[in-house]
């Protein structure tokens, strides 16, 4: 089997082409750099041809920033199986290797053999609708944290003894742009929902759910591509690095932690969430409060209430059915349900 492994970086690309074959890898032929453009893959998929008579070879690349985006949608329209993996999982591979030094090419050589070794899933990419709905509730993340600055600098102006007329108007006029770009935002998020009914049906459904409204609903599902590569909500927790990091060896038993290895922008959506279903008179709400009165800090109840909304939207979403705050399994079993004894989060 042929693995091209691709150092991504924001103008060029460094590969690998490496022979997997009974358990032994040899590479095949090294190149860098190359434009990262649409003329420079295209050079790329002649150069890999010469060393596969152009069958199909299974492509690796890190995640990094929106720089990939081009290479992968490439091969995928080449009918290639491409795989885009956590930069952690790759750096964590080469310190298990013990490699030594750092530089692009031997990066691609790390990416090449972990694409070897490694049972990675295929990516796919996601709807023209979920794309750009990512690209607006990101947006609109973005603007906002601008807007917090924005403020916290016209609250420190107004506070000053003395400041000149000309500074404030212009931190007042940067103020309401911010503010009027996030009701745009807001608004072509709406918008984008309301035109396509299989969106249309998934915001619906998922702002049944107690403390999740429009745009936490439409963040959720833009991260999660429609919730298309989910199928269990051990897996959504994880994917949302909401999942809880045992610390434990031998006789020592570490306090436990979230692992935040995922999505933290599921992870931050999730928190909010629980805040506003802490404070609801729905299961989620009654939840919340068994907690902190059977003794768990607030900070601790509120991820175990997140990692449980988010198990619901998956449900809900896969099922097609609205969220029930009576519902009870078919097992008998009610969610959410309360934790044992001494079960932490």
């Amino acid at each position: 089997m042929l693995t091209l492994g691709i150092d991504i970086g924001k103008r060029e690309l460094y590969v690998c082409l490496q022979e997997s074959l009974e358990g032994n890898r040899r590479i095949v032929a090294q190149r860098g750099p190359i434009s990262n453009n649409a003329a420079g893959l295209r050079k790329l998929t002649d150069w890999v041809g010469k060393f596969t008579g152009h069958q199909p070879v299974q492509v690796v690349m890190e995640a990094t920033n929106v720089y990939w985006e081009n290479a992968a949608w490439h091969f995928h329209q080449l009918n290639w199986s491409v795989s885009v993996v956590n930069p952690a999982q790759v750096k964590y591979f080469a310190r298990s290797v013990l490699r030594r030094g750092k530089t692009d090419a031997m990066d691609a050589e790390i990416i090449a053999s972990f694409g070897s070794v490694m049972a990675l899933t295929l990516w796919r990419p996601p709807s023209e609708t979920l794309a750009v709905l990512k690209q607006l509730t990101r947006e609109r993340e973005s603007v906002l944290r601008t807007w917090l600055q924005e403020n916290n600098h016209l609250i420190a102006l107004r506070d000053a003894h003395q400041v000149d007329a000309k500074v404030m108007t212009f931190a007042q006029e940067r103020l309401a742009l911010l503010e009027r770009q996030v009701n745009d935002l807001e608004q072509a998020i709406k918008e984008l929902g309301q035109q396509h009914t299989e969106v249309q049906q998934q915001l619906k459904l998922l702002r049944t759910i107690p403390g999740i409204a429009l745009i936490s609903a439409a963040t959720i599902l833009a991260e999660t591509d429609g919730f298309a590569r989910l199928q269990t909500g051990q897996e959504f927790s994880a994917a949302a690095s909401i999942a809880p990091s045992p610390r434990q060896s031998g006789l020592r038993a570490g306090r436990s932690r979230i692992s935040k290895t995922g999505n933290a922008r599921l992870r931050r959506m999730a928190y909010l969430c629980a805040l506003g279903a802490s404070k609801s008179h729905s299961r989620l709400g009654s939840y919340y409060r068994q907690l902190i009165t059977s003794g768990k800090p607030p900070k601790v109840a509120l991820i175990a209430v997140g990692r449980k909304l988010l198990r619901i939207a998956l449900a809900v979403v896969k099922s097609g059915e609205p969220y029930q705050d009576d519902f009870v399994s078919a097992h008998g079993g009610a969610s959410p349900t309360p934790l044992a004894e001494g079960q932490g989060t």
